[in-house]
C-alpha cells in the first residue's frame, strides 16, 4: 500500500506542478507582490492607530486562530475505481492513510505558523498579549491540529464519534474553549490540551488498523470534493479538464440587454453579454477583483500604492476576460453565423469596455472616499481610465486576433 501511495503522490505532484507553472506567470506574480505590499502597508498603518489594548482585540485573535485551525485535511488521493478494485485490500489501507496523513501536515502547519506570525503584532498591541504567550498558544495549536487530522482519519472509517456526538463538533468546541482560556488567562493550557488531545486520538486511531470498516463512498466523495476545489482555483487562470462553470439564468439582469438592438451586427455582442452574465466563472471573477480593489482603495491612504492598485486591477480584469472570447470561439456552432472576425472582436471589445467602466466607476468612488476631491484622486482616476483604454483599444484587439488566426 505504501508503494501505491508513493506512485499516486508522485503523479499528483507532477500534475500540481504543471498547473502551478501556468498560474505563477509574470502577471500573477506582479499582482501578488503588489497585493502583499498594499496589505502590509495597510496593516502597518492599522497597527499605528492602536495605542493600547482594545475590547475586541482578543476576540478577533480568537476567531482568526480558530479559523486557521480549520484549514487543511487529509489528502487521500483516492480514486473512484478504488472501491471496486481495491476492496480486497481494505484492511491494508490503514498504512496508506497514515502515509497520507503524514504528507498532509505540511499545509496546516505552514498556515498556522504564518497566521500566528502575522497576527502576533496585533495580538501584542490590540490584545495586550505577551510575546511568550503568543508563541505558547501557537505551539499548542500546531499540536492540536496534528491531533485533529486523526479526526479526519477516523471519519474515513466511520468511527469519529464521542458518545453519540460528532467528534468534529466536540473537537471544535474544545478548541474554542481552550483558545478563550489560553488567550485571557493561562496560555500554557493550549499546549496541555493539545498534547492530551493528540495522545487520546492517537490511541483511538490504532484500533482502525484492524477494523476493516472503511467508508468507501464517503472517503472517495471527500477526496473528489477536495480536488474539485483545487481545480476550480486553477481554472481561474487556465483551462482545467473536468471543471465546468455553472450556468445560471439570472432573469433579474435581463434589463441590461435592452440597450442592445436586435440587428445582425449585434449578434455577437448579445451572445457575449448573455454568456458573461450567465457564466459563474467570469462574472464571479469580475465581482471578486472589483470588490477587493474597492476595499483596498478605501483603506490605503498612500497615493503611490493606490495608483498601482487602481491600474493593476483594471488591467487584471481585462486580462482575465480574454479566455472567455477563446471559449466562445471554440464552439463550432457559433461559426454558423455569417459574421466577420473583425465584428466579433469589436463586439467583445464593447463588452469589455462596459465591464471595465463599471469597475472604474466603483474604484473611482472608493478613491474619492479615501482622498476626497483632490489632485491625488484626479491622477489615480485618470490613470485607471488610461489603463482601461489601453487594454480595450490597443492590447485586447491584438490578443483576440491571435485566437481567430
Amino acid at each position: 500500500m505504501l508503494k501505491l501511495w508513493n506512485e499516486r503522490l508522485r503523479r499528483h505532484q507532477l500534475n500540481q506542478f504543471k498547473y502551478l507553472r501556468l498560474i505563477f506567470n509574470d502577471n500573477f506574480v506582479l499582482a501578488f507582490i503588489v497585493l502583499i505590499g498594499a496589505l502590509g502597508f495597510w496593516y502597518s498603518n492599522l497597527l499605528g492607530t492602536i495605542s493600547g489594548p482594545i475590547i475586541l482585540g482578543k476576540p478577533i485573535v480568537i476567531v482568526l486562530l480558530f479559523l486557521a485551525v480549520q484549514v487543511g485535511g487529509i489528502a487521500t488521493l483516492l480514486e473512484d475505481p478504488d472501491s471496486t478494485f481495491l476492496l480486497v485490500k481494505e484492511k491494508e489501507f490503514y498504512k496508506y492513510f497514515k502515509a497520507a496523513k503524514n504528507y498532509s501536515v505540511f499545509v496546516p502547519i505552514v498556515t498556522l505558523v504564518l497566521v500566528n506570525f502575522l497576527l502576533s503584532a496585533f495580538a501584542s498591541r490590540a490584545g495586550g498579549m505577551k510575546v511568550l504567550d503568543i508563541v505558547v498558544v501557537a505551539i499548542g495549536l500546531i499540536i492540536y491540529k496534528l491531533g485533529f487530522l486523526n479526526v479526519n482519519l477516523m471519519e474515513l472509517y466511520g468511527q469519529a464519534k464521542f458518545g453519540n456526538t460528532s467528534m468534529r463538533l466536540v473537537s471544535n468546541l474544545l478548541l474554542l474553549v481552550s483558545l478563550i482560556i489560553s488567550t485571557y488567562f493561562f496560555s500554557w493550557l493550549m499546549i496541555i490540551v493539545g498534547v492530551v488531545f493528540y495522545l487520546y486520538l492517537n490511541a483511538r486511531t490504532k484500533t482502525l488498523e484492524t477494523s476493516g470498516q472503511l467508508q468507501w463512498k464517503y472517503a472517495i466523495e471527500t477526496e473528489n470534493q477536495r480536488m474539485f476545489r483545487i481545480k476550480r482555483f486553477y481554472n481561474l487562470f487556465t483551462d482545467v479538464p473536468g471543471v465546468n462553470s455553472k450556468i445560471k439564468r439570472r432573469k433579474w439582469l435581463d434589463g441590461l440587454y435592452k440597450s442592445i438592438k436586435p440587428i445582425s451586427s449585434n449578434t455577437y455582442l448579445y451572445l457575449f453579454a448573455r454568456g458573461f452574465v450567465r457564466n459563474n466563472e467570469y462574472i464571479g471573477l469580475f465581482l471578486r477583483l472589483t470588490i477587493i480593489q474597492a476595499i483596498m482603495l478605501a483603506l490605503i491612504d498612500n497615493f503611490y500604492i493606490s495608483l498601482v492598485v487602481e491600474m493593476l486591477f483594471i488591467y487584471l480584469v481585462g486580462f482575465q476576460l480574454k479566455p472567455y472570447f477563446k471559449e466562445v470561439m471554440q464552439n463550432l456552432m457559433q461559426r454558423l453565423y455569417p459574421i466577420s472576425g473583425k465584428t466579433k472582436i469589436n463586439d467583445f471589445t464593447k463588452l469589455s469596455t462596459f465591464i471595465l467602466l463599471i469597475q472604474w466607476i466603483i474604484s473611482a468612488l472608493a478613491v474619492l472616499y479615501k482622498f476626497g476631491f483632490s489632485i491625488n484622486s484626479l491622477i489615480i482616476i485618470v490613470a485607471g481610465l488610461a489603463v482601461l483604454f489601453f487594454v480595450n483599444y490597443f492590447y485586447m484587439p491584438r490578443q483576440l486576433k491571435k485566437y481567430l488566426d
